[in-house]
């Protein structure tokens, strides 16, 4: 008999019947969730059972939608280390403070959770491919195009020109994407990706399905402390559909008896530059909102549209938590502090949470014989821009760092393939133009069949295309262009020698 039941709206609380997909409700637009048979779920969920199960996602199926088994998609996401961190805690001024590491994740972030339920169940109701939005080019996007490749499923991703996405981000991207879209503008990435649903499946992070994955981190969480529970909880906000997913996940916890009532408070943590969910906490709390800056360090977060904002406000009210905004400045010292006394790298956007509990601790707001959980979504190894902050005023760091820099991809591409890259980075031409451009131009001297090599090696690089092939005389003329990818590298390389 299965175990869950339907579908039923956060807002308006209107129910329907469990199907995929159904991403929104149709009668208000807010977010669903996913209720389960509770009693049906208590007679087969124990803690004993999940003591003998394997640690991951899944381990919790009882409390996750129905999904066969054959259909499951994996790469090992789930069963995150819950650190216990004295030096931090020491140096921040508590007593218990224990970080909830999802760097560990098969792609680097907590969404790999959610990415493994919404493919899952993709396969479950045949679905064949799937696509993202083109606005959450970063981490979401590094997830779903691995997940769609294990689950052996189509997948579309679209990458906005000129949009903000990091160079890890997209190198994973790029590895893993069976088909990428350069588009010019958000609104254009709105539009494709509306376009592709008619044929394809929308992967967004407030999905029902991909709010369950989350759902785990936080069953996790009491689960690695022995069912007890932390006086405070404190995680990054963007579209507010993680600390949503949290405060679910607790409450099923409690009617299934594998906690007692006495609930967390539940602190969102947002950028000072777009803090949506915040500005409303505050406007509630009567509180003056400060004017934020006009960017920030900590973009997965800075959403200043956020689907789940209202949710994620009722969380924030009914723990009797707190909405709280960080600069960038406090951000990246918190980057720094949990490196150097921790050992756990977090991208910006995830150190939110340290940086917003250290305020809380010198306001006196968390007392010190508090239990504080600080959950960490996501690795900074895919900030590679964000490393000279961290050895800023060290101008020998710096140089070294800009010189391996260059020196990497001048030896992952070639003195020869960099300066092919920058004459098709003029227009297209063919094989001997470039030989000869080669010589008289940047004075190298390569034979012509060398010079087909390196275009060869550059297209399966994806960083060169061929763009058309005419006869000339007797003999067929190939012509060759840059791709956006090899533009981008062009770009790169050009900052490099400035």
């Amino acid at each position: 008999m299965s175990h869950t039941q339907g579908l039923k709206c956060t807002q308006c609380g209107k129910e329907f019947t469990y199907q995929f997909p159904m991403n929104i409700c149709p009668e208000c637009g807010s977010v669903l969730f996913i209720h389960y048979d509770i009693e049906d779920v208590k007679n087969h969920l124990t803690a004993r059972k999940l003591r003998n199960r394997r640690p991951g996602v899944w381990k919790y199926s009882e409390l996750l939608p129905d999904i066969d088994a054959s259909k499951r998609v994996s790469l090992g996401e789930g069963g995150t280390y819950l650190h216990k961190c004295d030096r931090l805690a020491a140096e921040i001024g508590l007593e218990e403070l224990y970080l909830k590491d999802e760097t560990t994740n098969p792609t680097g972030s907590f969404l790999d959770r959610g990415m493994s339920l919404e493919i899952s169940a993709a396969r479950q109701w045949d679905i064949k491919s799937v696509h993202n939005r083109g606005l959450d080019a970063g981490n979401m996007s590094a997830s779903l195009v691995a997940y769609a490749a294990r689950g052996g499923l189509g997948c579309k991703t679209f990458i906005v020109k000129m949009g903000d996405i990091h160079l890890g981000k997209l190198h994973q991207i790029l590895a893993h994407a069976s088909e990428i879209e350069i588009v010019g503008s958000k609104d254009e990435a709105l539009r494709r990706s509306e376009e592709e649903s008619r044929w394809s499946h929308c992967v967004r992070c407030t999905n029902p399905h991909f709010l369950e994955g989350k759902k785990t981190t936080v069953l996790e969480i009491y689960e690695q402390l022995n069912w007890d529970r932390p006086d405070w909880i404190v995680a990054p906000m963007g579209t507010g559909g993680n600390v949503s997913a949290i405060w679910k996940g607790i409450r099923e916890l409690e009617s299934v008896g594998l906690i007692d009532t006495t609930r967390p408070h539940i602190v969102g943590a947002q950028a000072a530059c777009c803090a949506p969910i915040v500005n409303a906490y505050e406007e509630i709390s009567g509180k003056v909102n400060p004017s934020g800056a006009k960017t920030t360090v900590a973009l997965p977060i800075a959403i200043s549209n956020p689907l789940c904002e209202k949710t994620a406000l009722e969380v924030i009210l009914q723990s009797n938590g707190l909405g709280m905004r960080v600069t960038d400045k406090e951000i990246l010292n918190a980057v720094m502090l949990l490196s150097r006394l921790e050992g756990v790298y977090a991208e910006p956007a995830s150190a939110t949470t340290i940086a917003v509990l250290q305020k809380l601790v010198k306001s006196g707001r968390i007392q010190r014989d508090e239990r504080v959980v600080c959950i960490i979504t996501g690795t900074g190894l895919k900030y590679p821009e964000f490393a000279k902050t961290l050895v800023e005023r060290n101008d020998e760091l710096e140089q070294l760092l800009t010189e391996m820099e260059r020196r990497k991809v001048t030896t992952q591409l070639g003195q020869t393939k960099i300066q092919i890259l920058r004459i098709l980075a003029e227009g297209e031409t063919y094989g001997y133009e470039i030989w000869k451009k080669l010589g008289e131009v940047a004075g190298i001297s390569v034979k012509v069949p060398g010079v087909y090599q390196h275009l060869s090696d550059l297209v399966n690089n994806g960083l060169v295309i061929k763009t058309k092939t005419i006869q000339v005389l007797k003999r067929m003329r190939t012509y060759y262009g840059i791709s956006e990818k090899g533009r981008y590298t062009v770009t790169q390389l050009d900052k490099l020698d400035r």
